[in-house]
């Protein structure tokens, strides 16, 4: 932990930068203290002070003042975690925590980090990035979640829980416009207690454009245009011991462009003296779809609790871009193939089912356990397109683009698990819990090339059942000392399953690989002091992985180039430290604080990286997405006028310098260290809250490179969108 220490750069030299600094909860403050956190980390709703994880939350009516949208305009703010979008692909979105990241579209491989809404698992990144609609709050567990949460928390959980029906019949509008062609509206309904008290309804609408902020300077096209439209009904019913919500959402997006930089030409995208400007033959587009039921139950019988998650899950993706970074006719600076016209396309089909049923007792003044069995089954479609121009087709366009391989996998995944809490005493618990996962998948890869005139091969089919079967286990124990003070140790274990490469063209390079393993050690303390208007928590860890599956490049099936396969790459090891706080400083200010520690190294890494046959030592390559030091602060201030209010709010968000890419050391590929500004007013009246806010994000207008990587034959840049300023008017009826 000395060693970490000292990694990690004097925190006075950015204070100036990223002070007042802010947890990540915005909280309305009353008169006796800070208001009560109530979080799902274990299952069951519990007081954030109680839970005996490292946990941030962010509260909805933040995410909406704020601006944000989706997941990736969360980053920052949470310490030791990083939301950001792939590359190529708008509505991803790519999440490392603590150092351990997952950054692809392949919808054959698995997250580390799981998301869930509502308490169901998204298992594709495809559509994570979608607009998030009508959300309550968010959750943030850090640290593998193994036993509560099973496949694919090897590194932490997400969870986004959206808001339930009101019991008041009511009426709320959301308009906001802004910079770069922003139009946002967002309507909701609630239909009250109706049909004696019993039965009542909420209806969320939203529609969004965003006219892009790249330019293509070549055709004078912009970049990265957005219309997003999402739809959420949630339908909540309550009988003397059952209450259950049935939820059906549908969200649609369609992007114009790929906002990347120049690649082979400029790199850094800043030749030209404008990240935000670039010259490209093809735009591309990506258009996405997803909807969805969800129905959740709890049962109250005399015993205890069953809950019920159930889930069915349809969504479609359609990506074509260009890839060569050409600009009309100018030809690619040299590369590995300077003459090659890199057009492509994935079409993605996914579908998943999914049901978890879980007892819950609390009843015995000692044991407090929750106990269930979780199924989940999915089936995935990726058909690769691609297109090098004349003469093997007409254009360029995705319409003449060939078929070269069809790849689907099934999924089929039982679980049973179960963790108690035992009290030996008024202030000592013992926590302990485990669980037995059995995931198989069949894999099957078509490749069939490319049609005359292009050199011609027989068709690779491979087919492929694996099974992969996992005990995770949690054990610890938390110390009251006091009310307002809870210690605490655990050690936890986390898994994600092996599985195949879809993009192969290769049969050796489809796969299997193994699965992933780590044990996590962390120790930490949460309070609430100075009559609970100051909450603190801090942890240390060390966490070990085992077989980390990542990218290598291996021959393609042209021979003229590689491709990107998944393959177990060694062993990592990551040691940090986290601290939160939220102060009421007084009644109307409240000032938040976050930051994170981290130093993440492999500890083995003996593969042939570079495809030249020779297994060499990688291990003085620097983890990806794995700042040493991550900080998040914000301040709010509301000042009360007569009948009304004015609130002030302002967030800064650092991370340290990182690499981006993983597979280089070279300058390119890290981020610099950099501070993002966000901040709004607000003026807020009447009985209903009507408001009026001014917001803006990345006030500074840096222009920091959100993401550099190494694609097969060159680097792209990613960079922040610049400043945004906005208008939102709120009205409540």
């Amino acid at each position: 932990m000395f060693a970490l220490i000292r990694k990690v750069p004097p925190i006075s030299g950015i204070g100036l930068r990223i002070l007042p600094l802010l947890f990540v909860l915005p909280l309305i403050a009353e008169e006796d203290g800070l208001e009560e956190i109530i979080v799902t980390a274990q299952k069951v709703e519990q007081n954030l002070h109680d839970v005996p994880i490292s946990v941030s939350v962010v509260a909805g009516s933040f995410i909406e003042e704020a601006g944000a949208n989706n997941i990736s305009d969360l980053n920052g703010m949470s310490p030791n975690v990083i939301f950001q979008a792939m590359a190529f692909v708008h509505n991803t979105a790519n999440i490392s925590t603590r150092g351990i990241g997952f950054f692809d579209t392949d919808p054959f491989a698995d997250q580390k980090t799981q998301v869930l809404i509502d308490g169901i698992p998204h298992a594709r990144v495809t559509g994570l990035g979608h607009d998030q609609i009508d959300i309550k709050r968010i959750e943030v567990l850090r640290g593998p979640q193994g036993t509560l949460f099973g496949r694919n928390s090897l590194a932490g959980t997400v969870n986004i829980i959206t808001r339930d029906a009101l019991e008041n019949a009511g009426i709320s509008t959301r308009v906001a416009v802004g910079e770069y062609g922003l139009g946002k509206i967002v309507f909701s309904a609630d239909s009250g207690e109706v049909i004696n008290n019993s039965l009542r309804a909420r209806l969320t609408l939203s529609t969004r454009n965003y006219d892009g902020h790249v330019t293509n300077s070549f055709n004078g096209n912009q970049l990265g245009a957005q219309d997003s439209n999402s739809l959420r009904l949630k339908i909540g019913h309550n009988m003397t011991n059952v209450g259950s919500t049935l939820t059906y959402y549908q969200i649609g997006e369609e992007t114009y462009g790929i906002p990347t930089s120049n690649l082979t030409q400029d790199p850094y995208g800043r030749l030209d003296g404008d990240v935000h400007l670039i010259s490209l033959d093809n735009d591309g587009f990506n258009d996405s779809s997803e909807a969805g039921i969800t129905l959740l139950s709890d049962i109250d019988l005399r015993a205890g609790t069953i809950s019920i998650a159930a889930n069915s899950h349809d969504s479609d993706f359609l990506l074509y871009t260009d890839l060569d970074g050409r600009a009309g006719t100018l030809p690619p600076a040299p590369g590995r193939n300077p003459n090659l016209r890199v057009n492509i396309g994935f079409d993605i089909d996914h579908a998943q089912d999914s049901l978890e049923v879980r007892f819950h007792d609390a009843h015995s003044n000692r044991w407090d356990y929750v106990a269930g069995v979780f199924v989940f089954r999915e089936k995935s479609r990726r058909l690769f397109y691609q297109n090098i121009g004349p003469p093997f087709s007409a254009t360029l366009d995705f319409k003449d683009a060939v078929l070269t391989t069809i790849a689907k996998q099934k999924t089929a995944s039982v679980a049973a698990f179960a963790q108690t809490d035992f009290r030996l005493n008024e202030q000592f618990i013992l926590v302990a819990g485990g669980r037995l996962t059995n995931d198989e998948k069949t894999a099957n890869v078509g490749n069939y090339g490319l049609p005359p005139p292009a050199p011609q091969r027989p068709p690779i089919i491979l087919e492929n059942t694996t099974t992969w079967n996992q005990p995770t286990w949690k054990l610890g124990a938390k110390y009251e000392s006091t009310e307002s003070l809870m210690w605490y140790a655990t050690i936890s274990t986390g898994y994600k399953a092996g599985g195949f490469t879809s993009r192969a063209t290769v049969s050796e390079n489809v796969g299997p690989y193994e699965a992933e393993y780590v044990r996590n050690h962390e120790a930490g303390v949460k309070a609430n002091v100075f009559e609970n208007r100051l909450r603190l928590s801090a942890a240390a860890f060390f966490a070990d992985y085992k077989d980390l599956v990542g990218w290598v490049r291996r021959t393609n099936s042209t021979g003229r180039g590689t491709e990107p396969v998944y393959e177990n790459l060694g062993n990592v090891g990551i040691n940090g430290l986290e601290f939160d706080s939220t102060w009421l400083v007084t009644p109307n200010l409240n000032v938040d604080f976050s930051i994170g520690l981290l130093s993440a190294a492999w500890e083995s890494f003996m593969v042939d990286l570079n495809n030249d046959g020779i297994v060499t030592d990688n291990s003085h390559l620097d983890i990806l997405m794995a700042p040493d030091l991550s900080a998040y602060g914000a301040l709010r201030y509301d000042a009360t006028l007569a009948a009304s209010t004015l609130e002030f709010r302002l967030d800064a968000r650092f991370q340290s310098r990182y690499n981006t890419s993983g597979e280089s050391n070279d300058e390119l590929y890290y981020r610099p260290a950099t501070t993002l500004f966000n901040g709004s007013v607000t003026y807020v009246w009447g009985e209903d809250g009507n408001s009026i806010s001014l917001f803006g994000r990345n006030l500074s207008d840096k222009a920091a490179p959100r993401k550099n990587q190494q694609t097969s034959i060159f680097p792209v840049a990613v960079y922040e969108p610049p400043r945004v300023l906005g208008l939102e008017l709120r009205l409540n009826y």
